[in-house]
């Protein structure tokens, strides 16, 4: 768990400055990733075989629909469970089967161990159709590829835009359809609650989130939940604080926070460790002079939310409009 924590972390602070590629993406409905470098061929769901270009430009001929997928990669099982399609092997299986929205969707799922140096003997005894990967695995690509064709697609894509994963992973398992009804229920969803927000148009929102109650990071734009938040399209079109002076997406002591002054904030961590945390925070005079804690506006949102992926945006606009409509 603590090194699935190490890299959503490093995902955090590297998504805002990392560079695209140059790449064309897929032309896809609705949002995509600019730049992104994974492209398929557009057919309709039942069409196979099907030929589909991955990230790093291999062209890999998808005989028939896929019926075992191992995935390497934390985004992936989320996005095929949201396709109804659990994956048949997931690396970090422990930490994924305690995200709120994917408990008890990956108990017949193998565990493939750590997620940058999986079990190989492991995926070869699962036996998969196909495998999913990432960047991260190059130096296992010539392992893995002697166990099952291996697809390769970029994090920042796939963390930047859930739109674009959930497609891209759709047209790989021939579930198009069903990513367009995915996307079309949350945008729905999303323009209800931005409208069901405006009475607090113009208060002040900052999300804030800690791993260990120690350090803390004031979330800004490249962060998923930060679009979700404030994007007036996008999103929910809520206000971000403009008082706070540190440096966004990073990580620093407690008292960094101290220029923080909107009028509500979401505190992203380990809901299980919410009491300690508040207590804590409670000792804080940094904290106690926040505008939002002398308000009563201080709302847990549950590291679930982080994850980038349509679940986890789901998670967090259930939280973020259930707290702001009850004011």
């Amino acid at each position: 768990m603590q090194k699935i924590k190490g890299l959503l972390i490093s995902m955090l602070l590297l998504a805002c400055i990392l560079a695209g590629c140059n790449e064309t993406p897929a032309k896809n409905k609705g949002s995509t990733t600019e730049g992104a470098s994974t492209s398929a061929v557009h057919v309709d769901a039942t069409d196979w075989p099907r030929t589909f270009k991955d990230a790093l430009g291999k062209e890999i001929v998808i005989k028939k629909k896929p019926e075992k997928v191992a995935s390497l990669w934390y985004f992936y099982p989320e996005i095929l469970v949201a396709l109804g399609e659990p994956p048949a092997a997931s690396t970090e299986k422990e930490y994924l089967s305690s995200l709120s929205y994917l408990k008890g969707k990956m108990d017949s799922a193998e565990e493939l161990g750590d997620k940058v140096s999986p079990d190989i003997e492991k995926i070869l005894s699962i036996e998969p159709d196909y495998i999913l990967a990432t960047e991260y695995h190059e130096k296992l690509y010539d392992s893995l590829e002697k166990v099952a064709p291996v697809i390769t697609l970029k994090t920042k894509e796939i963390y930047e835009n859930w739109q674009y994963g959930l497609r891209t992973v759709a047209e790989i398992i021939g579930k198009e359809d069903e990513a367009e009804k995915v996307i079309d229920k949350m945008m729905k969803e999303i323009a209800t609650g931005r409208k069901a927000l405006k009475s607090i148009e113009g208060e002040s929102v900052a999300l804030i989130l800690s791993w260990d109650g120690k350090t803390f990071n004031v979330l800004g734009e490249g962060n998923p939940v930060y679009t979700l938040a404030f994007d007036k399209e996008k999103g929910l079109g809520l206000t971000p604080d403009d008082a706070y002076t540190g440096t966004n997406n990073e990580f620093f002591s407690f008292e960094g926070m101290s220029t923080v002054q909107a009028d509500h904030i979401f505190l992203i961590g380990d809901i299980t460790q919410k009491q300690k945390l508040m207590n804590d925070l409670k000792q804080s005079n940094v904290w106690n002079a926040m505008n939002a804690v002398k308000k009563g506006n201080v709302y847990l949102m549950d590291n679930s939310a982080i994850t980038g992926g349509p679940l986890a945006i789901e998670y967090a606009l259930q939280n973020i409009t259930s707290a702001l409509r009850k004011l």
